[in-house]
């Protein structure tokens, strides 16, 4: 049987009566707490990560080193989730990033810092223009590549604390080695999971996926509306097959469970959805051959593409880079202490994209969760932990942000203030606290209203940019598409890139579709036809792709060309 079939994705709803999608409650992301399947395995993983070396370096004598380990050990984070076949490289390549960061902070703090006056503001600055700077390139790496959380938060975290520790006389050489025992700690704790179960995370992905498409299934037998569970099973088969492929299976064992489980639950959602009367055709394939759909495109790809002002990424990593000059720039200039509270605070409301709605919740969140958070600082600073119960402390900080960083930013935020700030004062065990905790709230509000002003007053109407921007994205590589398959199979590589591709613009049409119709309804609602027409399109395609004889030509691709070209050049609603 031939494997290197791709099956259209089908999270986007290509019905030309489909609402807009609903938008949702701003009560709800501010106080809610939705599901986030289960978190505490992350949790013990991120605590374990740093508490093993740093318990060991304790009992050797070495406290304030064994700090140090947490800047490397944030990297067991990144890889939660993932197959192990790829988690390993995941963890790896986030705690080069940690590293570099750590490097970078302790270079400006044991050189820059040194160079200049005490009264000079000109250390301040460059560190907030380098703070600033590993801002921009994390979140433009991780939105353009579609990385999702925990995001840049880390990297920037990182630099700070490591600048910090510079200043007050700790070592570059202690800083960077601590660091990298972190990365290795993240590295075996990551890993351990596999000597129980080294297939665990690509079947949960599966099984996930598999009960989503039940439910979706049992919901249309009974004539009930559907469409946000069909939008729920698609987005779960789709994350199911990225798992599949980070664990290899498709080119190294096509016919084990997994890959036989996960295709046959997608059949099913694109077999029921072919007949949905609510959602309309998705296909019109009389009898779908078991296909396999090709992994995301390669990183390269997905940083290249993103080089655009009106992408998302960019538009993201611009206001980024605005609010922290901005924020950092502010905090010198009215004599604040921690410039990089400001910074950090404004990267944490921004970093996630231009949604100003959600944002603005996060700004709210930030504030608040810092605030509660530092009367908890207070409370645990009162009980002067030392030693081994220092090291316990902030390992059970460590599972509780795991725990609810997923579900609501605000809680989160209550534990990664005195995180931080224990981590940060290690340097400075007997400063007063009085000072640090009200600088760090002045620094945090200066953060969150710089933030909240640069992602109202900045590029205001970026969502129809990005919408406009990958709508044409979506067609300029379909009409690649149909340019391929005149004289190309539909499996040849070269056209199964394409297709892969056309999916790959087709979810990120969805993804900004989505973000505007939350930011500006009136104005999505008239542009919804259009966007309707370009997915049915792309999906249309993509199926005729699917419908075609491996080793034939695509039918009638004049017409093809002919559609794709007249849905490009229609003008775009009055007021868009």
């Amino acid at each position: 049987m031939e494997l290197n079939w791709t099956v259209p994705d089908v999270t986007p709803d290509p019905s030309r009566n489909a609402r807009l999608p609903p938008a949702p409650r701003t009560r709800s992301l501010a106080f809610g707490l939705p599901p986030a399947g289960r978190r505490w395995p992350g949790g013990v993983r991120a605590a374990l990560a740093f508490g093993v070396p740093a318990l060991l370096a304790v009992a050797f004598g070495h406290q304030e080193q064994a700090l140090i380990f947490s800047l490397g050990a944030f990297a067991v984070i990144y890889g939660e989730g993932r197959p192990y076949r790829a988690r390993w490289r995941v963890v790896l390549l986030a705690g080069a990033a940690l590293f570099t960061a750590a490097g970078l902070g302790a270079l400006v703090g044991g050189t820059v810092y040194r160079t200049w006056p005490f009264d000079s503001a000109t250390p301040a600055l460059i560190e907030v223009a380098m703070l600033a700077a590993v801002a921009l390139v994390g979140t433009y790496v991780v939105s353009a590549a579609r990385l999702g959380p925990p995001g840049s938060f880390f990297f920037v975290l990182t630099c700070a604390v490591a600048t910090i520790m510079s200043r007050s006389g700790i070592s570059a050489a202690v800083i960077v080695g601590c660091t990298a025992i972190g990365v290795v700690s993240a590295l075996v704790v990551a890993m351990a999971g596999a000597l129980r179960d080294r297939r665990a995370p690509e079947r949960d992905a599966v099984a996930a996926a598999v009960r989503s498409v039940n439910a979706y299934v049992d919901l249309r037998s009974s004539d009930a509306p559907a469409v946000a569970a069909r939008h729920q099973a698609a987005t779960a088969v789709h994350a199911a097959w990225a798992a599949v492929y980070d664990a290899g299976l498709p080119e190294r064992r096509p016919n084990s469970d997994p890959v036989r489980s996960l295709l046959s639950a997608h059949l099913r959602l694109v077999g029921v959805a072919r007949s949905d009367a609510e959602d309309g055709p998705d296909l019109e394939l009389d009898a779908p051959a078991p296909q396999i759909p090709l992994a995301r495109p390669d990183f390269r790809y997905r940083m290249r593409r993103s080089l655009a002002l009106d992408s998302h990424a960019c538009t993201t990593s611009l206001r980024v880079l605005l609010a922290c000059l901005v924020a950092g720039s502010l905090s010198v200039a009215v004599g604040l202490d921690r410039p990089d509270w400001a910074v950090i605070a404004a990267v944490l409301v921004l970093h996630q994209g231009p949604d100003r709605i959600r944002g603005t919740v996060r700004g709210v969140h930030r504030f608040v969760g810092t605030a509660a958070g530092l009367v908890l600082f207070a409370a645990l600073y009162a009980l002067t932990p030392t030693g081994a119960g220092l090291i316990v402390l902030l390992m059970v900080l460590q599972f509780l942000i795991e725990l609810y960083i997923a579900r609501n930013y605000g809680l989160a935020v209550i534990f990664i203030t005195p995180l931080a700030m224990l981590i940060g004062g290690a340097s400075h065990p007997d400063a007063d606290i009085g000072p640090m905790i009200l600088n760090r709230f002045l620094e945090t509000l200066l953060g969150v209203v710089v933030a909240l002003a640069v992602l109202w007053s900045v590029a205001p109407r970026a969502h129809r940019r990005d919408l406009r921007w990958t709508e044409n994205r979506t067609l300029d590589t379909a009409l690649a598409l149909v340019s391929g398959l005149r004289t190309t199979a539909p499996t040849a590589p070269a056209v199964m890139a394409l297709r892969r591709d056309v999916q790959f613009e087709l979810i990120g049409a969805g993804l900004s579709a989505a973000d505007a119709a939350h930011n500006e309804r009136a104005w999505t609602q008239r542009q919804w036809p259009r966007h309707l027409e370009i997915c049915t399109l792309g999906y249309d395609l993509l199926a005729q792709c699917w419908a075609t004889d491996p080793e034939g030509r695509l039918a009638d691709p004049d017409g093809w060309e002919d559609r794709v070209r007249a849905v490009r050049s229609a003008r775009a609603p009055r007021g868009g």
